[in-house]
């Protein structure tokens, strides 16, 4: 009986710990209210078609010269995960957007948040984009390598977040865009694609961008500006006076939306 009442008031210990234990809580990396202001600021755009939406791998890249077109615009913040990036949703994809290349969930599976939790938030996201008549591309989580310590424990957690979002993408008719099978073919990011087993190298970024083509090529590129012919010289005149020299015209460079500049600006967000 002694034995019986010892484990009760053990669990009962423990119960209450739990209940009045702090909930765990977690910060935007520095930098990211920075970048976020700035893509806030940038407002509607008359240009961006494309929308790149994701964290530090979809960041990494100038997108509109990686696909060599003017109206891809990339909205990527490193450290997002699928909490942060649906309190900016609504200034993100502003202005004449027609579809959205989103991949998101490492930050989140990093932060020991189930996949289950990771994937409710993802398709409020996706539900936002299709709300405002944007059509949504789902990328899939790409693998760690193994230069990541993590590599094995998170990989299982991101197969898991991938098959849930295969299948509400086939559910719904949203396309989905598996990167793995060319990243990571055996199961983790191949070396040579990335130099930390987690952020792409340049040649990562090019198969990327070898996967993406044919999903953007349904969206015919904007004309690109064309700079004008230089004036062709005059031919000389039968006179002692030689003539001036032709005046060239400036090429006109088309604009560059400027890389977002990090700045501190931390803020705490509870994880129940």
């Amino acid at each position: 009986m002694r034995f019986l009442l010892i484990i009760f008031m053990l669990a009962s210990s423990m119960i209450a710990q739990a209940a009045t234990a702090p909930k765990r809580e977690f910060t935007k990396p520095t930098g990211y209210e920075r970048t976020a202001e700035m893509y806030k600021m940038y407002g509607i755009n008359e240009f961006g078609r494309i929308l790149m939406l994701g964290d530090s791998i979809t960041h990494g890249a100038y997108w509109n010269e990686l696909m060599k077109r003017s109206d891809v615009i990339n909205r990527g913040i490193p450290g997002d995960t699928t909490f942060w990036m649906q309190e900016r949703l609504e200034y993100t994809t502003t202005g004449r957007i027609e579809k959205a290349f989103v991949l998101v969930g490492i930050n989140d599976i990093s932060k020991y948040q189930l996949p289950a939790s990771v994937f409710s938030r993802y398709t409020k996201i996706i539900d936002y984009l299709v709300a405002q008549g944007i059509k949504p591309h789902i990328q899939s989580v790409i693998y760690l390598g193994k230069l990541n310590p993590k590599y094995d424990v998170y990989n299982v957690r991101i197969k898991e977040l991938n098959a849930m979002l295969k299948d509400y993408a086939d559910k719904n008719g949203y396309a989905f865009i598996d990167l793995n099978p060319t990243l990571a073919p055996d199961g983790f990011l191949k070396d040579e694609y990335t130099y930390d087993g987690t952020h792409l190298t340049a040649l990562g970024y090019t198969l990327w961008r070898d996967i993406l083509t044919p999903f953007m090529a349904e969206t015919p590129a904007e004309q690109q500006p064309t700079a004008p012919e230089t004036a062709p010289a005059a031919a000389p005149a039968a006179t002692e006076t030689a003539p001036a020299p032709a005046e060239t015209v400036p090429v006109q460079e088309p604009d560059m939306v400027p890389a977002p500049v990090p700045a501190p600006a931390p803020e705490k967000i509870t994880v129940p």
